[in-house]
């Protein structure tokens, strides 16, 4: 009985994990798990989603070895998206755990790292309530058209660049979630910048892209300015460009990411979504 008096004590006088989290998305988990209070620093794509109150290491793909460990967390949780190499390498050599999780934007990869952040920190009824709800959701969502409109993910980056999603990325899995189609799907992988003429060839009727890249560019048409075949789209003409938030999809999907899809179903059943 005294010795397991004595466990208890030993127990209650650990101190809890200290947890670092790299990527927003990976952020917007752990907030939704409730273990925000294990965080002792975050990335700098997190810091909208926390405010000031906690440390910035850094970008996610660009951290330095220095000043996570300054933190002294036990933990460093991202994606595979977060690096270099050389850097989760000292750390994991300084005995930080650093688990990376998959950045594939898509539902089943959601609720596989929601699962996978359950079981790590003793939280898997909160995971499976969590993947529940997101479920729940997903079926509540405005169905998907029949005739699906045609839509492009425009990525903006720089002043001056414009790259379009092909299969395997973000933005085709919100334009298929979306209810929309990407023509682009079967013609390349990745993000790689189209010339005028194969945009004019696609026809959009809608042009999806971020607020990060919309405020890069100077807001809608400064967007269609990087790329002037654009202003002759469907989707430009009709002023069908929807801008949603980056940050959902730093690190692979939020727990958010519904209500944009909400947003891209709603816009692929309204009126005149495929009249041109």
């Amino acid at each position: 009985m005294l010795s397991f008096c004595l466990l208890l004590s030993c127990a209650a006088l650990a101190e809890p994990l200290r947890l670092v989290s790299a990527g927003a998305s990976v952020t917007a988990l752990v907030q939704e798990l409730e273990l925000q209070p294990l965080l002792v620093g975050v990335d700098s794509t997190s810091m909208p989603t926390v405010g000031d109150t906690l440390p910035n290491i850094g970008y996610q793909r660009q951290l330095s070895a220095e000043g996570i460990l300054s933190l002294r967390p036990d933990v460093l949780l991202g994606s595979e998206e977060m690096g270099p190499p050389q850097v989760l390498a000292q750390l994991r050599e300084a005995g930080v755990e650093v688990i990376e999780l998959s950045a594939r934007a898509d539902l089943p990869t959601l609720y596989a790292n929601i699962r996978q952040i359950g079981s790590r920190f003793a939280q898997s009824a909160g995971a499976e309530q969590l993947i529940s709800r997101i479920e729940q959701q997903v079926l509540a969502l405005p169905g998907i058209p029949a005739q699906r409109p045609r839509a492009l993910f425009l990525l903006s980056h720089s002043a001056g660049s414009l790259l379009v999603a092909g299969a395997d990325t973000a933005g085709d899995s919100l334009i298929q979630l979306g209810g929309m189609y990407n023509p682009l799907a079967v013609q390349f992988g990745q993000y790689r910048s189209l010339s005028a003429e194969g945009l004019l060839q696609l026809r959009p009727h809608w042009l999806i892209t971020t607020t990060q890249s919309l405020d890069t560019a100077g807001g809608k048409q400064g967007l269609l300015a990087l790329q002037p075949a654009l202003e002759a789209t469907p989707a430009a003409q009709s002023n069908q460009v929807i801008g949603i938030e980056g940050a959902l999809l730093v690190g692979g999907f939020s727990p958010h990411i519904v209500d944009t899809l909400g947003q891209l179903r709603r816009a692929a059943a309204s009126p005149g979504a495929v009249a041109h």
